[in-house]
């Protein structure tokens, strides 16, 4: 149980759309969870819902140790991230050495080599596009995020799943149509 709260306190450089607070990891991991179920199964995709659900729920829970690193956050933040996140593997399976489960599917999220894990990792990073979106871009306005800045962090990441790197093209389609949501 107190694992599970330790995940909710991770925050995001995310804003609930309508309120002036961050999204925190378990809030963030439902919702790709809940998205790649419906985009599973609508698109009749050939994927294990329930495998790709669990990535879901567990691709951030290294956060509890490593924090979470905006992707337009500072260059000492990104620059670290991977070592981060490296101990943050080394500190749970210390943790919770008999949570062989847990530890499978992490290594599944950070090795990216199943169609699962790759369908999760692109849709990672198309959500919160989507949510910027839904919430009239205030997340690209307070960073002062342009377009291109979008367009140049996502590429080589949301085109590593097919089906994903479509919703994504319709998305930045989409965008384009918005200008006044970006901050730049």
């Amino acid at each position: 149980m107190a694992f599970t709260d330790e995940i909710r306190r991770v925050k995001r450089a995310m804003w609930v759309k309508g309120e002036e607070q961050f999204e925190n990891d378990s809030e963030h991991s439902y919702q790709l969870a809940m998205i790649s179920l419906y985009i599973i199964k609508n698109d009749q995709l050939d994927l294990d819902v329930y495998h790709a659900m669990a990535l879901a729920l567990v691709h951030d829970v290294l956060e509890v140790h490593s924090g979470d690193t905006p992707v337009y956050g500072s260059r000492s933040s990104l620059a670290t991230k991977a070592q981060r996140e490296a101990d943050a593997v080394i500190q749970l399976k210390r943790d919770w050495p008999k949570l062989t489960l847990l530890h499978e599917l992490i290594e599944e999220c950070e090795d990216k080599k199943t169609p699962e894990s790759k369908f999760i990792y692109a849709l990672d990073k198309l959500v919160p596009m989507l949510n910027n979106y839904l919430d009239g871009g205030r997340n690209w306005q307070r960073q002062k995020v342009s377009l291109q800045d979008v367009i140049t962090v996502k590429t080589g990441k949301v085109d590593i799943d097919p089906t994903i790197e479509g919703y994504y093209r319709q998305t930045i389609e989409l965008l384009r149509t918005r200008p006044d949501i970006f901050g730049c």
